[in-house]
């Protein structure tokens, strides 16, 4: 997550992954592949399918599904809020007007397991009765990097309301 612009204007702000996460996420395609080949070559064809198709396939939809990148930009001038997704299969902008977005809030959630909590950006428009929720990424994140996009945000909001 990182702010791309931050001007009286405009505010563009880009919410992914880093890629070097995604990239060692796909290490372990090598070894599969490798494994699945030797299998194939000593007669056993359903192992060596089932790694090659299979657990190739599991770890391609993983990456596909932690690859979506976000692009929230508000243009002032434009009066507008444009959401662009990006993912590996198709990518799509939705708009809506600035002067209905109200705040950016976080959605807290606690894991089961461990008493960590995962935070993900919410953009909180007042147009509609109850309050729309846009929900800027699929995932939550630990750590204060959702907390602070959603403070950049609220500071450049009230800016404009002076």
């Amino acid at each position: 997550m990182m702010a791309r612009t931050n001007t009286p204007d405009r505010f563009e702000v880009e919410l992914a992954i880093p890629r070097f996460i995604l990239w060692f996420m796909m290490a372990p395609v090598v070894p599969v592949n490798l494994f699945g080949l030797v299998n194939l070559l000593g007669g056993e064809v359903l192992t060596g399918l089932i790694l090659l198709v299979g657990l190739n396939g599991a770890l391609y939809l993983g990456y596909v599904a932690l690859s979506e990148r976000t692009v929230l930009v508000l243009d002032k001038s434009a009066g507008l809020v444009t959401i662009s997704r990006e993912s590996q299969f198709r990518a799509r902008s939705d708009d809506y007007p600035l002067e209905a977005l109200d705040s950016a809030e976080l959605d807290r959630s606690n894991t089961s397991a461990e008493s960590r909590t995962t935070s993900k950006v919410m953009l909180v428009f007042r147009n509609t009765r109850p309050a729309t929720r846009i929900p800027l990424s699929g995932w939550g994140v630990s750590g204060d990097g959702p907390g602070r996009i959603a403070d950049e945000i609220n500071d450049w909001l009230r800016h404009q309301q002076i």
